[in-house]
């Protein structure tokens, strides 16, 4: 077997072992790649005006036999001559273009190597160069999307860059790393990759970039496209990657969005127990769906939560864009009795009559996706009235061909029958799809150790992994939480008994904090700890008080400026300790908000809190 790696310098293997060094000779080698790829074959004539072109025809054919007498003489099964003709047998030449994956090498053909008395094969080299160039970014820019669609940023990261240093001017290579710039919350740095690439194409070639990249930066400078930039410096704050189910649900999500953009309206059943990932998966395609030009709003639902705040939060929460004047000024009306702001911004409805219009919500999103694709999320559903997702299975199957999607979360433990009633009928009356989150493995856990301690060697790693795993039991959440807070210094070297937990049995909505392992309560409270004092205030607020009151009596109730209060509760955000919308802000799980009000707010605080809030009897 003869394997020849053209990507790089070339090199040949006869076996495994080295070859002959007279098989590397330039125009010996030059001839067997030059074969190697063509597997049809060549005339001897064409071979010797390739690479003897300065010979007289005599010494050229000579030198050709040559160079074929030292390819038969080492590999005799892979020569095959027809008459003039001269080619390499396939099923004994291995290459490693043959292989996909190396497509991804940010390598050149052939790298190095030049025949200079043979400008036909300088010609051939040039072509087979740019077009293995083409098909590594291709390769690349395929993996980097793949791997942005499934959640793993670092490796999306990774190809795009080696894309970059194939072509710095390859422009989707330039949208994708846009893309993973902002998710990761690096807003400024995506525009950095943008500027530079705007610099380079305007000196070089005077051009500007495509429509598509220049939307797409307008998008990332306008747009909140996960949680805004992070309150202190990124290195501390690093955005935890999706590794284990999250990245399988978070794929399926997108491929279901993709589906929308088609045409084709559809709902996605987000299920899973507490802590298992669902409001980040809803996040992330959320934040997917804003750069790809979407519609996107968000709303979570409260206990017993009415529709019309759903709604509300929606409006307010990003479907109040100016597409939205495509309703007819009757719809908008009705809108206006749950956001009065609706008709300010579109004055016509002021001039309609009070008259009852059925679902006029339905309606104003469906005059939206005309315009532009439209993605719903609704967190933690299973909370709000049944109506409320009985009107989304009819919404849905009214769309038409209206670019919708609705992303629904819900826990599994929940006993709202309208979740279940509108999962089974999905697949069947309802287009959608159903996805559950779960817990880690032990290869997750792996993932995630391996990302937080990159330089602990097997064993180090193996022993946090199963201590991680008795802890937790595999729950993402507290395994997040628990390998962040080794890795901010969390000391967790004491024995413990053996028993694993949490018990599968029970739902950690069932769980009260006192049955916490003690590392895991250490843990959270080593991350409340890191909190800024006014974040530390404004957790605790809205762990008293509730999420659903207005931020300027969570900051009074917290005693803390209503300026302040505000950047708390981007920071908390960005911590992921707490989620919000337009009417309110939860905290990410049941779990969290039981630890700090079981673990980080006395008896006296929370007295002075419900005090300063006008609570005092609530």
């Amino acid at each position: 077997m003869i394997e020849i790696q053209c990507l790089g310098p070339p090199q040949v293997t006869l076996d495994g072992g080295q070859p002959p060094p007279e098989l590397l000779w330039r125009k010996h080698l030059a001839l067997l790649v030059y074969l190697a790829l063509s597997p049809r074959g060549r005339t001897r004539d064409h071979l010797v005006g390739l690479l003897w072109p300065e010979k007289e025809e005599a010494k050229a054919r000579h030198s050709l036999n040559e160079a074929l007498r030292v390819i038969r003489r080492v590999a005799a099964d892979a020569l095959v001559t027809e008459g003039d003709l001269v080619r390499l047998d396939p099923s004994v030449v291995s290459l490693d273009l043959d292989e996909v994956a190396e497509f991804g090498r940010a390598t050149e053909f052939m790298e190095g190597f030049s025949l200079p008395d043979a400008p036909g094969f300088e010609d051939w080299m040039g072509v087979e160069r740019d077009k293995r160039r083409g098909q590594s970014l291709e390769e690349l820019v395929k993996a980097a999307v793949a791997a942005v669609a499934r959640g793993d940023l670092v490796e999306g990261r990774a190809a795009a860059q080696r894309a970059r240093e194939v072509e710095p001017l390859h422009e989707p290579c330039v949208r994708v790393l846009m893309h993973i710039h902002a998710l990761e919350g690096a807003r400024a740095l995506a525009l950095q990759v943008y500027d530079r690439f705007t610099g380079l194409l305007s000196r070089d070639f005077g051009m500007e970039p495509d429509r598509e990249t220049q939307e797409l930066a307008k998008r990332i400078r306008d747009e909140r496209i996960v949680r805004g930039a992070p309150p202190l410096d990124t290195a501390a704050h690093e955005l935890v990657p999706m590794v284990g189910p999250g990245r399988d649900c978070l794929s399926k999500c997108v491929s279901v969005w993709h589906s929308t953009q088609a045409g084709s309206p559809t709902v996605i059943v987000l299920r899973g127990d507490p802590g298992t990932g669902k409001t980040r998966v809803g996040d992330e395609l959320a934040a997917r769906a804003r750069l790809e030009g979407a519609v996107v709003a968000q709303a979570r639902a409260f206990e017993n939560d009415r529709v019309e705040n759903i709604w509300y939060a929606l409006l307010r929460g990003g479907l109040a864009v100016p597409e939205l004047g495509g309703a007819a000024p009757e719809v908008l009306a009705a809108l206006g009795k749950t956001d009065p702001d609706l008709l300010t911004r579109f004055p016509s409805a002021r001039e309609v009559a009070s008259v009852t219009v059925p679902e006029p919500f339905a309606q104003a999103v469906f005059a939206v996706a005309e315009a532009r694709p439209v993605l719903l999320v609704f967190d933690d559903a299973d909370r709000a009235e049944r109506r409320l997702i009985e009107s989304i299975g009819a919404m849905v199957q009214r769309a038409g061909a209206a670019r919708l999607c609705v992303l629904l979360t819900a826990s599994t433990s929940s006993l709202q029958a309208g979740v279940d009633e509108l999962s089974q009928r999905i697949g069947r009356d309802v287009p959608g799809d159903v996805v559950t989150t779960d817990y880690f493995t032990t290869d997750d856990l792996d993932d995630l150790v391996t990302w937080a301690f990159p330089a602990y060697d097997a064993e180090s790693a193996e022993r946090l992994r199963r201590r991680v795993l008795a802890d937790t039991a595999g729950n993402p959440f507290l395994a997040v939480e628990f390998v962040r807070a080794v890795r901010a210094g969390l000391d967790v070297k004491d024995q413990r008994d053996g028993l694993v937990w949490p018990d599968r049995s029970r739902t950690l909505d069932q769980t009260i904090p006192g049955e916490l392992p003690a590392a895991v309560a250490a843990a959270l409270r080593m991350r409340f700890k890191d909190l800024t004092q006014d974040g530390q205030a404004m957790l605790r607020a809205v762990a008293v008080i509730g999420g659903a009151e207005p931020p300027e009596l969570l900051a009074r109730a917290a005693d803390v400026s209503e300026k302040r209060a505000e950047a708390a509760l981007d920071e908390l955000e960005w911590e992921r300790w707490l989620a919000g919308d337009a009417h309110g802000y939860k905290f990410v799980t049941r779990l969290a908000e039981l630890v700090v009000l079981s673990d980080m707010v006395t008896a006296g605080q929370r007295r002075r809190m419900l005090q300063r809030a006008g609570k005092a009897n609530g």
